[in-house]
Order: structure tokens, then sequence, then C-alpha cells
């Protein structure tokens, strides 16, 4: 009997790990980098694969409330909602961390933090994320706010950190790899992120790796 009960326990633990929602925290080097762009591109990735998707918001751009009011229409009140869905996707509005906290307890499969410019606030919530990823610049002339970043940033810069770049020339890129000394991927450029494309997909899955 006793033998029994410690099975039953440790089946009920394994199938909650096993349901534990994946963090993937997005961070950029500079404001304006594209961050949220980004993050809405992978949360409708995932929301198309059958996965339930969290969304957070967690700095103070204000996006979020200027995406819900061109959604729901102009005599939306945006101030009465934490929260909204599009597409199969919940979008959390301005979320502080005690928020946050709850929201790890959901029943989610992906909880998808777009911190933004916000890394000096959350840098631990980046630190223990599932998927760390750090948006940079290609130009040469925005590229010392990529050494800045991981500069100062160093604590974040684990193996599990992923660096993602938008599209550029091969040659800039294999530089920039040298540079870095990290994992690299790159953004395809996609005017709207809710259009479904082929290689936008493809550059997803290969982020995420097999976590899917």
């Amino acid at each position: 009997m006793m033998l029994k009960t410690i099975l039953d326990q440790k089946f009920k633990y394994s199938k909650i790990q096993k349901e534990k929602s994946k963090v993937i925290a997005v961070t950029g080097v500079a404001r304006g980098i594209g961050v949220t762009h980004f993050c809405i591109m992978m949360a409708y990735y995932l929301a198309k694969q059958r996965r339930k998707v969290a969304l957070v918001e967690l700095n103070d751009t204000g996006h979020f409330g200027k995406i819900e009011k061109a959604y729901e229409g102009l005599h939306h009140d945006i101030m009465s909602t934490e929260s909204f869905n599009i597409k199969g996707v919940t979008y959390y509005k301005g979320t502080s961390k005690e928020k946050l906290m709850d929201l790890y307890q959901a029943d989610y499969h992906y909880i998808l933090l777009d911190i933004g410019e916000g890394i000096k606030n959350y840098a631990e919530e980046h630190k223990r994320a599932d998927i760390p990823l750090v948006i940079g610049h290609v130009s040469d002339w925005k590229i010392d706010e990529v050494d800045d970043f991981r500069i100062r940033y160093s604590m974040l810069m684990t193996k599990r950190c992923k660096w993602l770049f938008p599209d550029g020339k091969k040659d800039e890129l294999l530089e920039l790899g040298r540079k870095i000394g990290m994992t690299f991927h790159t953004i395809p450029y996609c005017v709207d992120p809710f259009v479904r494309k082929k290689v936008t997909q493809d550059h997803m899955k290969r982020i995420i790796g097999l976590e899917v």
C-alpha cells in the first residue's frame, strides 16, 4: 500500500512537471528594435501549432493597448480590460511582477514575455526563462549597442540564450556570429506578423527547436 502511494505521488508530480508552461523571454538591445512585432509572430506561430499561448507585456510602451484598440474598434475602452484575445493568443497588458507570478500557475503551454527594453527590471525573468532570446542589430553603425548589451548584461549570456538578427547579408551575419560567439538566428522580414508564411514558420521552428 505504501509503495502504491509513493508511485501515485511520483506520477502526479511528473504530470505536473510535464504540463508546466514553457517560458520564452524576449528582449532587445535598444528601443524600437522590433521586439513586440517578433513576439506577435512567435505567439501566432505557437497558436497555429494548437498551443495555448499567453503573450505578456513587460514594458512601458503601451503597445498592447494600441493593438487592442485597433482590433476591437474606436469605441472600445482599453482601460476596462487587463487582457484580450486575438487569433488564439491571450494578450496581457502592462503586467506587473505580481500578476506574472499568477500567470506562471495558469494553464498555458507557452508564456511569451515581451520584455522589450525593460530588461533592467526583468533580467531575472529573462535568465530563468526556458528559451531566453535577445534581438540585436545587423547594421555596422549600430553594432556597438550589441556589444554594450553583452557587457552590461553578461549574466544573461548563458548557453541557452539565443541571439536574433533581422535578415542581412551572409557575410555580415557570419561576422556577427564570430563576434558574439553564441547561437544566433535570423528573423525574416514580415510586414504583418499575423500573415502565415512558410519562411516565417521555418525560422520560428528553428528558434524554438524541439520544444513545440
